[in-house]
C-alpha cells in the first residue's frame, strides 16, 4: 500500500527506477476566447466569403463558406452565439449552430454552407492554439499529398477536338484526373429526356479523349441533375468499354431510390452529393448504396468534422469519396487537411485556377499543386495565411477586408 500512495503522488518508488508520470503543463482549454467573426467576399468565376474569427489573445483562424450564395448576413447572424467561447470545442460550437438554426436550414441549406466556413475557421485556429495541424485534430493523415481532378473547360457545342484540346490542357498543367460536365446540354428543358443523337455525340467528345489520353487517365463525367434513370442508364452502357472513372450526378439529387436503381446497374461508377447537406442528407444514399461515391462538399455538407463523418459512415459500405470543392485555395487546403483523415478518399475537385490570382490568394512559395497532386502544409492549423494585397484587389463589390 506504501508503493500505491507514493505512486498517486507521482514520486519515484525507492530502489526503483521507473518513474511515475504526472502531467505539469496547464491545459489550453478554456484560455482563449472568440471575439469576434468577420468576413471578406472575394471575386473568382463566383462570389466566395472567407471567414475570420478572431481572439482576445491576437490569434484568429480563416476559413471558407459555401459559394454561390451570399452568407455574410448568415455568418453575422450566427456569430453572435459564439462571442466569449472557447474555440477549441470545436464540433460542440458547431454543433450548436446546427441546432439553434434548424428552422433556417443548418442541416439543409445556406446556413450550413455559412457554419461550414465558421466550423472551418475554428479548427484552423483550435491547429494554431495547440501548435498541430488541423488533419492530426481530425485523426492522423493517411496519406502524404491528395491527388487533384480538374474540372475541365466545357466548350460550345460538339467538336470532340475542341474538347481534346481542353483535355490537353489540363494535362499539360500537371493534373493526372479529369472532369468534363456535359450537363448543360439538353434537349427538351423539361422532360429530362437524353436524346439518342447527343447520346451519340458525348460518346464520340469520350472515345477521342480517351484514345488521346490512353486508358490510365482517370476520367470522369458530371451531368449536373439533368437526365431520367432509363436514359441515364442507356449511357452508362454505351461508355462501358471507355473505362470512366465515375459519372456524376446524371438524375436530380433528391431520390435514393432511383438512385439505387441506376446504381445497381449501371458498369460505370455513379457518384453523388455535391447538393446534400449534413449527413441527415447522405444517410439514405449510403444505408441504400445508391452510390459508389459519396462526393460531399466541406463547404456546404456542414464543416470538416461532417465531411469526414459522412465518408467514414460510406466506408462501412465500402464506398469511396471524392470532395466537391469550388474555393480559393483557402477553402481548398482546409478540404484537404480533412481528405487527408479521411481513409476511403480518392481526390479532390479543383476549380478556378485557370484565374491567374488564383493562387495567389495566399502567400506561397510554390504553386499550389504540383505534378497534379496537393501537398498539404504540416504547418499549425491549416498551415496558410492569405495575401492581402490580392484579396483586397479581388473584393466583390460592397465588400470589405474584414472589417
Amino acid at each position: 500500500m506504501r508503493n500505491a500512495g507514493l505512486a498517486a503522488t507521482g514520486l519515484a518508488v525507492p530502489g526503483k527506477s521507473l518513474l511515475f508520470a504526472r502531467p505539469q503543463a496547464k491545459t489550453e482549454a478554456g484560455r482563449v476566447k472568440i471575439t469576434d467573426i468577420k468576413t471578406a467576399v472575394i471575386q473568382l468565376k463566383y462570389n466566395t466569403t472567407l471567414v475570420k474569427i478572431t481572439t482576445d489573445t491576437g490569434l484568429y483562424g480563416l476559413g471558407e463558406a459555401f459559394p454561390k450564395v451570399d452568407v455574410v448576413g448568415h455568418i453575422n447572424d450566427l456569430k453572435r452565439k459564439l462571442i466569449g467561447e472557447d474555440p477549441l470545442q470545436v464540433e460542440i460550437l458547431t454543433q450548436l449552430l446546427m441546432d439553434e438554426y434548424v428552422s433556417r436550414g443548418s442541416r439543409a441549406g445556406a446556413y450550413a454552407g455559412a457554419i461550414g466556413g465558421i466550423e472551418t475557421a475554428l479548427w484552423d485556429l483550435a491547429g494554431k492554439i495547440l501548435n498541430v495541424p488541423v488533419y492530426v485534430l481530425l485523426g492522423g493523415a493517411y496519406r502524404d499529398r491528395l491527388l487533384i481532378y480538374h474540372d475541365c473547360g466545357s466548350p460550345e457545342g460538339y467538336d470532340p477536338n475542341a474538347w481534346l484540346e481542353e483535355a490537353q490542357k489540363s494535362v499539360a498543367h500537371g493534373y493526372r484526373a479529369l472532369k468534363f460536365s456535359f450537363g448543360r446540354f439538353t434537349g427538351e428543358k423539361w422532360n429530362r429526356y437524353f436524346q439518342p443523337a447527343d447520346m451519340r455525340k458525348f460518346v464520340r467528345i469520350l472515345e477521342v479523349i480517351r484514345q488521346a489520353l490512353g486508358s490510365d487517365v482517370p476520367i470522369g463525367v458530371d451531368f449536373h441533375w439533368k437526365y431520367n434513370t432509363r436514359e441515364a442508364l442507356k449511357f452508362a452502357n454505351m461508355v462501358e468499354s471507355l473505362n470512366l472513372w465515375f459519372i456524376e450526378d446524371p438524375i436530380p439529387p433528391e431520390n435514393a431510390d432511383a438512385f439505387a436503381r441506376l446504381t445497381a446497374a449501371s458498369p460505370v461508377p455513379i457518384a453523388t452529393g455535391e447538393n446534400l447537406y449534413t449527413r441527415h442528407g447522405f444517410r439514405p444514399f449510403i444505408e441504400k448504396q445508391a452510390c459508389d461515391i459519396v462526393q460531399p462538399d466541406a463547404q456546404k455538407c456542414g464543416g470538416l468534422l461532417e465531411m469526414k463523418k459522412i465518408a467514414d459512415w460510406a466506408d462501412l459500405y465500402y464506398l469511396n469519396m471524392l470532395c466537391h470543392n469550388l474555393c480559393t485555395p483557402l477553402g481548398t487546403i482546409a478540404s484537404g487537411h480533412a481528405c487527408m483523415a479521411i481513409k476511403n478518399f480518392l481526390s479532390l475537385e479543383s476549380d478556378s485556377v485557370d484565374l491567374p490570382y488564383w493562387q495567389d490568394i495566399i502567400l506561397r512559395d510554390g504553386p499550389v499543386y504540383r505534378d497534379g497532386y496537393l501537398k498539404v502544409p504540416d504547418k499549425p492549423g491549416l498551415g496558410l495565411e492569405l495575401n492581402e494585397e490580392v484579396c483586397r484587389a479581388h473584393l466583390a463589390s460592397g465588400s470589405g477586408y474584414f472589417d
